[in-house]
């Protein structure tokens, strides 16, 4: 009798498994077309992350190698490693910093530079973002202690909850920040030892410090990731896919889930995806897809491209988009040098860049 009341209850009034309710993309994320039609620096598979030296040298993580991105778009090799690199940072005394996964590799651009693979006692599993701290430090995204980086689907639907971040000092030394995260993706530094954080399966922004974790910018329209600090305040924000109610209901159902991940090949899952529209195999996200055999921008996404400007205040100010039916879908990563701004998609395999004064003229102005 009380699990029919707590079922009767949750479907009159609502509960964060039950409600299938998603903020609209308004304001400051009203659509447009920013970002695919931004033009195209590089492309290359494998691309996924960026980080701007202390020398303006653009680098960026493709698969297992770290490769300088000159600004005709030609990529040079400067470091290759024994598996992909799944985050890169730049540190203010020239070091890159790049995770790999299961360890870190502190100066990523020396051979055989130092690494480490534990932190706070706990060995490191899905590291997906690092940001420069304070003094020399890291801050470390540790995604999942169950699954890889490259398996984040599978804790989306497993219903994960096991990320963390981590602060490492210059000595090495390392603490948990924040744990039993609900996915940690993407993570910036701020004042007295705090960081903030991308919690990614609960849609959301906290700020982590001292074992605790308290709600920055909640609800938001997609999944986040990576953000990376913006010239005069504030910071980018990436989205790497916007949330459907599809998604929404088959987390609830478990059953239909479970056998779902058991029997179906996990490119063609009810998830979020980098990319879409390649194969009439994957699932539809109900509404209407196609008018006309056109695949409109409105219709609901299986995968999606979006950048946001957030204040210092940590109110959305405006958004860089690839639609439903883009090209530039599954961002995970920005980087800002002077007036250049530089996205990767990593669903399409390409570095974009904009021009920071223009983008915010064309959707401010």
């Amino acid at each position: 009798m009380s699990d029919f009341a707590s079922r009767l209850k949750s479907l009159l009034f609502g509960s964060r498994d039950e409600q299938l309710s998603i903020p609209i993309m308004d304001g400051a994320l009203k659509p447009n077309n920013a970002l695919e039609e931004a033009p195209i620096l590089c492309e290359r598979r494998g691309l996924e992350d960026l980080a701007v030296a202390a020398d303006g040298e653009l680098y960026a993580a493709c698969g297992p190698t770290i490769v300088r991105v000159g600004s005709d778009g030609v990529l040079t090799e400067v470091a290759r490693f024994e598996r992909d690199v799944t985050a890169l940072a730049a540190c203010p005394d020239g070091r890159l910093a790049a995770g790999l996964g299961d360890a870190i590799a502190l100066d990523a651009l020396r051979r055989d530079g130092p690494r480490i693979d534990t932190a706070a006692g706990q060995r490191l599993n899905a590291v997906n973002a690092i940001a420069a701290a304070p003094a020399g430090g890291l801050l470390i995204a540790d995604g999942s202690t169950i699954r890889p980086y490259a398996q984040w689907c599978y804790d989306l639907l497993e219903k994960g909850r096991t990320g963390r971040i981590v602060a490492c000092g210059a000595d090495g030394r390392a603490r948990n920040l924040a744990a039993g995260m609900e996915y940690a993706f993407g993570v910036l530094a701020e004042a007295d030892g705090q960081a903030l954080a991308a919690e990614t399966w609960r849609h959301q922004l906290v700020r982590v410090g001292a074992g605790a974790k308290a709600p920055a910018l909640a609800n938001i329209a997609g999944y986040p990731a990576r953000m990376t600090r913006a010239a005069g305040g504030g910071f980018w924000l990436t989205v790497f896919a916007a949330r459907t109610q599809l998604v929404e209901f088959v987390l609830c159902e478990n059953d239909y889930r479970r056998d779902m991940m058991r029997t179906v090949e996990p490119r063609f899952w009810v998830a979020p995806a980098l990319s879409s529209g390649e194969d009439f195999r994957e699932p539809l996200q109900g509404g209407s897809v196609k008018q006309m055999g056109i695949l409109k921008p409105w219709a609901p996404p299986r995968s999606y491209g979006l950048v946001v400007r957030v204040g210092d205040d940590l109110i959305p100010k405006f958004s860089l988009h690839s639609r439903v039916g883009g090209r530039h879908h599954g961002v995970v990563a920005v980087a800002e040098r002077g007036d250049e701004l530089f996205v990767l998609s990593k669903g399409a395999g390409r570095i974009l860049r904009l021009s920071v004064r223009q983008v915010s003229e064309g959707i401010l102005g």
